[in-house]
């Protein structure tokens, strides 16, 4: 299982979200090129950025000059001119929200269904998404079609948990392991190494991990020599 830390970018600084909501922002000390190095410095072979107001491409470009490791990148990418401008940026995968769905295809078709991960933030088991819809999405329900694009990544985050270090929202995680051919990546309330034992055993491809890092709850070091 890979472990992957999240530097989340708003207005240039490296922020927490509490629950997603940008009401109840923590800043944190470092910038978001000094944890990346840092993050590096501990082992990290990939690094998961978050462009939360989509207004730091020049953040991002600076971390891609500057560190050596594979960089994950997403916030509001919804159509294909960004897609090619963070590829030909240098950025290595690419993650589409819900919102994106109607270039998913190409996408994949385009680059390759290594380099695009599909983004589902939930609440619970409903999909959270701009999109308006006369019923509810399920989270399952959405990620049963995905194959059908060619996608074989998704991320998948509670915003219930997110910077909570309560633990992740397994049950959603399992379902969608047991049911799809997907392999999921794991992002929200992901607190404790028990945390981390868990989703390993239902079969986690990996966890993005923020907070527990940025409070020193979590080692990154040590967790890359267990996992």
């Amino acid at each position: 299982m890979e472990i992957i830390p999240i530097i989340p970018i708003f207005e240039g600084q490296t922020v927490g979200f509490y629950k997603g909501n940008s009401a109840q922002k923590e800043v944190f000390r470092k910038t978001p090129l000094d944890y990346a190095k840092l993050f590096v410095s501990k082992g990290a072979k990939t690094i998961y950025i978050v462009d939360l107001d989509a207004a730091n491409e020049g953040v991002i470009k600076e971390i891609r000059s500057q560190v050596d490791a594979e960089l994950i990148c997403a916030g509001k990418i919804r159509d294909m001119k960004k897609v090619k401008e963070l590829f030909d940026a240098g950025i290595d995968r690419i993650v589409l929200g819900v919102s994106a769905e109607p270039i998913y295809k190409e996408a994949i078709e385009t680059y390759g269904a290594d380099k695009i991960i599909i983004g589902i933030k939930a609440k619970g088991d409903e999909v959270l998404t701009s999109v308006k819809r006369p019923f509810p999405l399920r989270v399952i329900d959405f990620a049963e079609k995905l194959t059908a694009y060619g996608v074989k990544f998704v991320l998948f985050k509670d915003m219930f948990k997110e910077s909570t270090q309560v633990g992740p929202n397994y049950d959603e995680v399992d379902r969608m392991l047991r049911m799809t051919p997907l392999k999921v990546y794991t992002s929200g309330g992901i607190g404790k190494k028990k945390h981390l034992d868990t989703l390993k055993s239902i079969g986690t491809e990996g966890a993005i991990i923020g907070k527990a890092f940025y409070d020193h709850e979590l080692d990154l070091k040590e967790l890359l020599s267990l996992y």
